[in-house]
């Protein structure tokens, strides 16, 4: 049995951050946070990953990826991120990082908008 392509997100995110919170997990993902829930507990029952609570506050869990976690992610994650390193590799890192971080700004106000068109709807 394989794994969902949220949970095949959520252990890429791991793997290339090695502990992430949900939060963050939903944020660098953009998957609802009711789906990374439930793909961090689907992954935790595979034994892929671990959750551990923040020390000073306990309702931030934090996940990262087990042993086991590692090995998988490497076989089914480590293809993409050599793409990703010849890409990177012709395009040069600074004009990679700022493509990265244009998206980023775009996703963003993409956002804000669409949450601010659905604030107006509502009224």
């Amino acid at each position: 049995m394989g794994i969902t392509q949220y949970e095949s997100i959520i252990l890429y995110e791991l793997f290339t951050h090695p502990r992430l919170s949900q939060k963050e997990l939903v944020y660098r993902s953009g998957i609802p946070k009711q789906s990374i829930s439930k793909g961090i507990h689907n992954l935790a029952e595979l034994g892929y990953l671990e959750i551990s609570s923040a020390d000073q506050d306990k309702r931030v869990k934090y996940c990262s990826l087990t042993e086991s976690g590692l090995a998988y992610a490497r076989e089914k994650e480590g293809e993409i991120l050599a793409i990703e390193k010849k890409v990177i590799d012709k395009l040069g890192f600074d004009r990679a990082a700022l493509a990265c971080q244009i998206l980023a700004e775009w996703s963003d106000l993409l956002s804000k908008e669409i949450a601010n068109l659905k604030e107006k709807k509502q009224k």
